[in-house]
């Protein structure tokens, strides 16, 4: 995860780590959109779409009681992290929890009107009147949690600033500005909930998925039955396709057949483990390992990560050998 604003001298260092990952984490709902959600197909004059958000606005704002959970990936200053986030709201009181498999930390944040309560800290739990000041105090972060019970459901925040918002064709937010803050969101065919954020500020990138939402039955989420494979499963058969003992080999029967592509696995960025940065080639170029990402969905997708990463170096370090022994020849796109 990324480092936070600096704290002052008092302030234990060995805290920034986890506390910036929370506040990052916490901002993420609220920054810039990414890649638009592909159209619908419908055509819906402009009073149509109209009247269909305010009803959607109106269905949300009368359920108060909500969860869900998701995968979030975040990134700063070249640096960045992935982990689970659970967000359980009942009225104006919230439960945010979110786990980083990879360094096996938790952080809650629990609150309400009357106060909040930030757990997962070296020293132990603080508290503090107010959610937004406590982070404040905590990390040096501005955090306007208040507001994010509302972005995270695609409406404005209530009692805030103006909003400016950027619609779809159908009505729904493509963009939310408001208070200084952007987010964009992604949509599901139908439905009242977005199924993905994209947020960006000051070169901080942070993109939050969907799985589930729970406790608005009232409102239709639109989104899809999770996939039956998930990306550890992905990963998991495409291992057991090549020979992990002797990549090599796996190069030697390509390099037969024509493709001399080097190998990829996915993080923020889709690299070829093994090949110098001046010999790095596009992605289109790389023949990707299937569910390698920028989400680490568990300790066990973690562990296959490591297997995908360690073939794919031997692979092309061999691959680089093979080229330097036949100069005339290069990698096909």
């Amino acid at each position: 995860m990324s480092a936070a604003a600096p704290l002052s001298a008092s302030r234990p260092a060995a805290r920034l780590f986890g506390v910036a990952a929370l506040a990052l984490l916490l901002g993420a709902c609220a920054s810039a959109p990414g890649k638009r959600s592909p159209p619908s197909g419908q055509v819906v004059p402009a009073a149509d779409a109209a009247a269909r958000e305010a009803a959607r606005i109106a269905r949300l704002r009368g359920q108060d009681v909500w969860a869900l959970s998701g995968r979030i990936a975040v990134s700063n200053a070249g640096k960045g992290g992935s982990g689970r986030i659970e967000w359980n709201q009942r009225g104006d009181a919230f439960d945010v929890a979110l786990s980083a498999p990879v360094t096996r930390q938790s952080w809650r944040l629990s609150g309400g009107p009357d106060g909040a309560r930030l757990e997962g800290l070296d020293g132990g739990p603080r508290e503090g009147g107010d959610a937004a000041a406590l982070l404040r105090e905590a990390t040096g972060w501005e955090i306007p949690v208040a507001a994010l019970a509302d972005w995270l459901r695609a409406l404005p925040a209530a009692g805030g600033a103006q909003a400016q918002i950027a619609p779809e064709a159908d009505g729904r937010p493509q963009s939310i500005e408001q208070g200084g803050w952007r987010i964009g969101y992604e949509w599901p065919a139908t439905g009242d909930l977005p199924a993905r954020l994209d947020a960006r500020r000051d070169g901080a990138r942070v993109r939050l998925i969907v799985d589930q939402w729970q406790g608005l039955a009232d409102a239709d989420s639109g989104l899809p039955e999770p996939a039956a494979e998930s990306q550890a499963e992905q990963l998991q058969r495409e291992l057991s396709q090549l020979d992990l003992n002797d990549p090599a080999a796996d190069l030697r029967r390509n390099v037969a057949r024509g493709d001399r592509r080097p190998i990829g696995v996915c993080g923020f960025a889709c690299l070829a483990p093994g090949l110098p940065q001046s010999e790095q080639p596009p992605r289109q170029g790389m023949r990707i390992l299937s569910g390698t990402g920028d989400v680490v969905e568990g300790e066990r997708h973690e562990r296959l990560i490591e297997q995908a990463r360690a073939y794919a170096t031997a692979y092309n370090r061999a691959l680089g050998d093979w080229l330097r022994a036949h100069p005339s020849r290069s990698p096909r796109p």
